[in-house]
């Protein structure tokens, strides 16, 4: 089951397709990124989301993070 922040991560994905983390943080109203981290790291272990190297490290949602977000 997933919490109401990595839904949140999921759906901010779902619609930028490619964010840095600090992006990320910004755009969870979040003052610093390691606050997600928890979150960002148990959706990355269960394969919703990978991290990609362009420009830097960036974050992108998986087809199987999509599917989770639509309730599949």
């Amino acid at each position: 089951m997933l919490s109401e922040m990595e839904k949140r991560i999921l759906r901010i994905l779902s619609q930028n397709l490619l964010l840095t983390k600090s992006e990320l943080a910004r755009k969870l109203d979040k003052d610093e990124y390691d606050g997600t981290h928890a979150s960002v790291s148990k959706l990355m272990e269960l394969g919703y989301i990978e991290e990609v190297e362009s420009l830097g490290t960036c974050l992108v949602i998986t087809q199987k993070g999509m599917r989770a977000l639509r309730g599949e």
